[in-house]
């Protein structure tokens, strides 16, 4: 059965590592949804606040498509997807779309101290990434 792996936190909590470590154990493939956001959404716009839940689910739309055509035309057997995923339902739509394709889903929601998320997200190149000020 095809299955698709949806990792949420906050932004610096790891997700996008922890994605890449279950990718090598289990071959699986990631899509980074950063790359869709950057498709769709103004990087201006991306660095200074969140994006409203219409545009958002324009990019998950687009990578869930994505997906779905890897399925199809790849022996892939599990995608990996790593997002903050903070809206509930945006959250359900997702989740909705993929069972209509009998598709698997597994969510798990990445956490860790803040002191490192801080650490991480003012210390680290985040290409695509918001901005945190060092305070």
């Amino acid at each position: 059965m095809k299955k698709i792996i949806l990792l949420a936190g906050l932004p610096g909590v790891g997700k996008s590592t922890i994605s890449q470590k279950i990718s090598e154990k289990i071959w699986a493939k990631v899509l980074d949804l950063d790359d869709f956001k950057k498709i769709d959404v103004d990087p201006a716009f991306v660095a200074n606040q969140i994006d409203p839940p219409d545009i958002r689910w324009g990019y998950y739309e687009k990578a869930l498509k994505h997906a779905f055509s890897l399925f199809e035309t790849t022996n892939i057997p599990v995608i990996i997807m790593d997002e903050v995923f903070h809206l509930k339902e945006l959250r359900e739509k997702l989740e909705c779309l993929c069972i209509e394709k009998e598709i698997q889903v597994f969510w798990i929601e990445v956490k860790c101290p803040y002191y490192l998320v801080k650490k991480r997200l003012i210390f680290q190149n985040r290409d695509g990434h918001c901005k945190v000020p060092h305070s």
